[in-house]
């Protein structure tokens, strides 16, 4: 009976971190020090590196050249320095199957030019509409889930075109989540070779 009831807490351990996400805590889109978060924002959920942060391998920063950046890993975040615009992030994790979960962050809707594999990109600087592409091309009829204040979400849904307008009904931070899973994309991620991957893309900003 103990077994079991372990069993079950340790697969049910397993769900959850499937469906965490990274995001960027929305102060990076202002310059400074980025801090980056794993778990669930709705939540308060921070995972630290004694739990499933350390899922989280080989994390760098992007800057709004390409450019990568180091990250420093704490305890319950990880943190580096953008350099100005929006503020990205990407780390990633192979399982025991082959399968990349790549955690792809942004904070901040200035810039209107994808730079992670799955973004979305606001179809003008500030804009509530925005385009989901994948590998630069738009992704039609994908659920994109919004977090808002006071911890309140709603699931939208991208049009043929790939577009999708997020209302944002009170001031505040919002979390915008979507996830993909790519039976092509095959690779290697910090010395792992992977035949899937799965997307799990953020998009952290502020409405007035």
């Amino acid at each position: 009976m103990i077994k079991q009831t372990l069993l079950a807490c340790l697969l049910a351990l397993g769900g959850l971190a499937r469906a965490h996400y990274v995001w960027i805590e929305p102060a990076a889109a202002a310059g400074g020090e980025a801090r980056a978060y794993f778990g669930e924002w709705a939540d308060d959920v921070r995972e630290t590196e004694a739990g499933y942060l350390k899922l989280v391998t080989a994390p760098r920063g992007m800057a709004r050249d390409g450019a990568l950046l180091p990250v420093t890993r704490h305890d319950d975040h990880l943190s580096f320095q953008p350099g100005g615009g929006d503020a990205r992030l990407v780390g990633g994790h192979v399982n025991d199957k082959g399968v990349a979960s790549l955690y792809q962050a942004k904070a901040g809707r200035t810039e209107t030019a994808p730079r992670h594999p799955l973004e979305l990109v606001p179809t003008a600087a500030g804009a509530d509409t925005f385009t989901l592409l994948l590998a630069g091309r738009p992704l039609a009829r994908k659920e994109v889930v919004l977090f808002g204040p006071p911890k309140w979400q709603k699931t939208f849904r991208t049009d043929e075109a790939g577009r999708v307008t997020l209302a944002t009904p009170w001031p505040g931070t919002y979390v915008a989540e979507v996830g993909h899973l790519d039976k092509d994309a095959s690779g290697t991620w910090d010395g792992k070779p992977y035949g899937q991957t799965r997307h799990v893309s953020t998009l952290t900003f502020v409405a007035p």
